[in-house]
């Protein structure tokens, strides 16, 4: 067993385990007193029971009480840990990625559910964590460790499927009374109920400005915003799976992974080298093309 040399990894699963350890204590603040005298009536971060079979998630152990939730959690952090750190470069990051996407979407149930915060706590979360994420690894311009022009159209992607669940998702009285609208976000609700035509222009102008943003930026605070609207695009498209959909937490948790997968392959080129060297290796065909945009 090797551990990994590379400092990108290094560094973001230190990110890793600071993500999961907020959705944790969250878990467990966010708990009625009566939990810590009887675990049975623990709740989960939609505000539901534990033994609510509307949107399964994964809380056997909460059920069994703080002590062996906090058992559980602490075996579940020197896994990932440990699974992160031997894994090739490409694979350790993309399970990097799929734990921050599955555990910021839990963190922010709670904030939004459990704290009742509303959409505002899941956006200043996204912006915080993005923060901390690009402090932590990519602040030093210039070493190849993140590639910001395959980035922005790899955080277009889940901005565009968020606007499209939200049209999806809109009630059939809505196509003909706009007035009927069913959406959370202030300002996505302005434009939906001035017709969808209209809320189809505010997505494209939406996802223009980010791209231009994240094109005319400063590298760091570039990738700080990337890494924001990837985030907030990622959690507003999930709580149709989960909240309207029913789909369960596993639907989020599957669409971090795809969007993981995604994010390293084109914005982690491999054999991008870091700490400022020049050496790069030769691209394929796709990731060129990316490069020309």
């Amino acid at each position: 067993m090797k551990l990994t040399e590379d400092r990108t990894v290094k560094r973001l699963r230190w990110v890793m385990i600071g993500a999961m350890l907020f959705s944790a204590i969250n878990t467990l603040l966010c708990q009625s007193e009566s939990f810590w005298r009887n675990p049975e009536t623990a709740i989960r971060g939609d505000g539901l029971s534990i033994h609510n079979p509307t949107n399964h998630t994964f809380e056997f152990f909460l059920g069994n009480g703080w002590q062996a939730y906090v058992a559980a959690c602490l075996v579940y952090f020197a896994a990932a840990f440990l699974l992160v750190s031997i894994l090739p470069r490409r694979s350790g990051l993309t399970a990097i990625f799929s734990l921050l996407f599955g555990h910021l979407y839990g963190a922010s149930n709670w904030l939004a559910v459990g704290w009742r915060l509303g959409v505002q706590g899941p956006a200043v979360y996204s912006i915080v964590l993005s923060t901390v994420l690009v402090l932590a690894a990519f602040a030093a311009p210039g070493t190849g460790a993140l590639d910001l022009k395959r980035l922005r159209w790899v955080v277009s992607a889940p901005l565009a499927l968020d606007f499209a669940f939200t049209l999806i998702g809109q009630p059939g009285s809505y196509w003909s009374h706009p007035e009927t609208v069913h959406e959370a976000n202030a300002l996505s609700r302005y434009f939906l109920e001035r017709g969808w035509t209209a809320f189809v222009l505010y997505d494209l102008a939406y996802i223009s400005a980010v791209f231009v943003l994240v094109s005319v930026l400063p590298e760091t605070i570039a990738a700080i915003c990337a890494f924001s609207f990837l985030f907030g695009g990622f959690d507003g498209a999930s709580n149709w799976l989960f909240y309207e959909w029913r789909m369960g937490m596993e639907a989020p948790v599957l669409f971090g992974m795809v969007l993981s997968a995604v994010l390293v392959r084109f914005a982690f080129p491999v054999g991008r080298l870091e700490e400022g060297s020049a050496a790069v290796a030769p691209e394929d065909g796709c990731a060129a093309c990316f490069n020309t945009l």
